[in-house]
């Protein structure tokens, strides 16, 4: 692939960005699908964020997708909001369609693949974390026919907005009583940043997780402490996060340009940037 001046432009906004293994993987589609683009991370800072709309239209942003902490905040500066992302309050995506944002989550996408071999129609589960990819998770869930999710956040706040938002599908938590809930459970997710960093204690009392859970965690730049407890109990079912974000990337590239890519492609190349980065 040759950059020059018909380079079409994509890119990740967060903060913190650095971690992102979004502008390797999607640059690498483009170059094995012959499409002249490049994806960038953009690190913006919150203060700076209410100029996010002009940045796109000036530097003629084709697509963006959109992380911690965003993903609710970018909707007000949209024209448009698809169904599901307006349903759960939530954009992963944005995409520039002739001077017209339009705001897509493709995290629900991602999850539901990312379980599609896995039954969990009647079952409970409880979540820990009240963002922007728990409101994925529980949509996700509410369409694969969980019966009921328990949540908790540390922000008060947040988990009200959930109740609001998800009424008698969700039930709050108070922590004290966590332990007892995911004994109880049969879907144990943590949909916090907790794990992203070695040092990152556990969501969860991991002592109350047992080989018969189904264990999901949203984190896929390395193997958390939960990931690495449930295997090694012997859980059958144990999701990291690279699933779920190799999914919602291959829904976010076919909304961009088209294009449907090769998922093994993509497990390929994530596994080898995570292999690399655990070598250095």
């Amino acid at each position: 692939m040759n950059i020059n001046s018909s380079t079409k432009l994509l890119g990740i906004i967060g903060y913190p960005i650095k971690h992102s293994l979004s502008p390797t993987l999607h640059t690498m589609l483009a170059k094995k699908y012959e499409l002249n683009f490049v994806y960038l991370a953009f690190e913006v800072l919150p203060e700076k964020f209410k100029f996010i709309r002009d940045a796109i239209f000036t530097l003629d942003i084709r697509g963006l997708n959109v992380t911690i902490p965003y993903k609710e905040k970018i909707i007000p500066y949209l024209d448009e909001v698809d169904k599901e992302a307006k349903y759960i309050g939530a954009v992963n995506t944005v995409v520039n369609k002739n001077n017209k944002l339009v705001g897509y989550n493709t995290d629900i996408y991602g999850v539901i693949k990312s379980l599609e071999n896995i039954d969990i129609e009647d079952e409970e589960a409880v979540i820990i974390g009240c963002g922007g990819a728990s409101k994925a998770i529980i949509c996700a869930f509410e369409e694969l026919g969980v019966k009921k999710v328990y949540i908790y956040d540390i922000d008060k706040s947040k988990m009200q907005i959930m109740k609001e938002r998800f009424g008698d599908f969700v039930v709050l938590l108070k922590q004290e009583n966590i332990d007892d809930v995911v004994s109880d459970v049969k879907i144990v997710v943590n949909a916090t940043p907790l794990g992203m960093k070695e040092a990152d204690p556990p969501p969860m009392n991991l002592q109350k997780i047992k080989k018969e859970h189904i264990v999901y965690d949203v984190v896929y730049n390395r193997e958390t402490e939960l990931v690495k407890f449930a295997k090694n109990i012997g859980c059958k079912n144990v999701i990291d996060g690279i699933s779920m974000f190799v999914y919602q990337a291959e829904q976010s590239f076919f909304l961009w340009t088209g294009v449907k890519p090769d998922t093994k492609f993509m497990f390929k190349v994530v596994n080898k940037l995570l292999c690399n980065k655990l070598i250095k």
